[in-house]
């Protein structure tokens, strides 16, 4: 199904919901701001054209998601079938987030601060394992489906193809997210808490490195070779990690996106109390010109990189206070005439020092 199946408008009624604008889009149908007019309250409401599945099928979501009491997943209010214009629409109301997806977060590059992609992680994490708890697979991760709090905290939502599990082994798959098919799902057809583990690691790989970065690999190669590398674990090794990214951090991607699901996080908490032990002070982000900018406490942090034949580059580093504009050199990562694995390795540890040292405070030297 498309949206061209769809003919709403805003301002049109579907049972006590008065559509006001339309927030989502996809094949499943369409997501839509509206007002309930009983309780003059917003919510988000789904459409789900019945034809397309069961009525059965579509209320399934509804039913695991109006039994969630958790801060971190979205609460279905309320699900039923209703006609309009000849059509019979299964339609799902839940809990509006003003905020939006964590994709409205994103820098003109399209990636997140480290310090704001792991909070929001964390949040989705504790979410999951509350999910888990209830021996529910989610088994559709992803940034779209991340959305952002009052509190800004991340939140969960859509489970249209979440599942319940009532062994410890594997159950069938249901349908699956292109990008973000784990390998166990294509090999045999079945997924597991794990592939939740794996979804959580490929949605951080996106937020940290650019999120449309594995969508140019899927375009370029199509979907049997796209899976051939994620059945080889090879997926990620075809982007480069920012360079700004830790090594401990790079550590807990790698094991959540393993190959295989014994050698991942074995739960969310694993997952979640791994990435709660990091102590990252800084980040680096992209500003309104196209620069990448650190900043870490008052400071904001930049380089400059200089060749006059290609061959020798000068690197200075520079340091900025916010709150009195001045700005003065980072001497230790200023060098001259360096050659330029010399340059890119000076390059990289004065990214990393922002990131990961108190970088910001004045009693650091310069």
């Amino acid at each position: 199904m498309t949206s061209s199946n769809f003919s709403l408008k805003a301002n049109e009624t579907l049972y006590k919901y008065r559509l006001i604008e339309k927030i989502g889009n996809g094949g499943f149908g369409q997501v839509w701001l509206a007002k309930d007019v009983a309780i003059d309250q917003n919510v988000a409401v789904k459409v789900l054209d019945s034809s397309m599945s069961s009525v059965a099928e579509n209320l399934n979501e509804a039913k695991i998601g109006s039994n969630l009491n958790h801060k971190n997943l979205v609460k279905v209010q309320y699900a039923d079938v209703v006609a309009y214009n000849g059509q019979e629409f299964v339609i799902i109301a839940m809990d509006f987030f003003e905020r939006g997806s964590i994709v409205n977060k994103l820098n003109s590059d399209g990636f997140l601060p480290i310090i704001e992609a792991i909070k929001y992680l964390e949040g989705v994490l504790s979410g999951l394992e509350y999910l888990h708890e209830r021996k529910i697979i989610h088994g559709d991760i992803k940034p779209q489906n991340i959305l952002i709090s009052s509190m800004d905290t991340g939140v969960l939502t859509d489970y249209g193809i979440s599942c319940q599990f009532y062994t410890s082994g594997p159950v069938p798959l249901k349908n699956a997210y292109n990008l973000h098919i784990a390998p166990e799902a294509i090999g045999t057809g079945r997924i597991s808490v794990q592939t939740d583990i794996y979804q959580i690691g490929i949605t951080l790989f996106r937020l940290l490195n650019g999120v449309d970065c594995f969508q140019q690999i899927y375009d370029d190669n199509g979907q049997e070779k796209y899976e051939e590398l994620v059945c080889k674990g090879k997926l990620a090794q075809q982007i480069p990690y920012q360079t700004f990214i830790p090594r401990s951090l790079k550590s807990i991607i790698n094991k959540a996106i393993d190959v295989d699901p014994s050698k991942r996080f074995q739960t969310a908490v694993e997952m979640r109390r791994a990435l709660e032990r990091l102590r990252f002070h800084g980040y680096w982000t992209i500003n309104s010109k196209g620069d990448s900018v650190g900043i870490n406490g008052d400071y904001f942090f930049r380089y400059e990189i200089h060749s006059t034949d290609g061959i020798l580059f000068d690197i200075s580093a520079y340091k900025k206070n916010s709150l009195t504009s001045r700005e003065t050199r980072v001497q230790r990562f200023c060098i001259k005439h360096a050659k330029k694995d010399e340059a890119n390795d000076a390059i990289k540890k004065f990214m990393r020092y922002v990131v990961t040292d108190d970088a910001g405070k004045r009693s650091k030297h310069n």
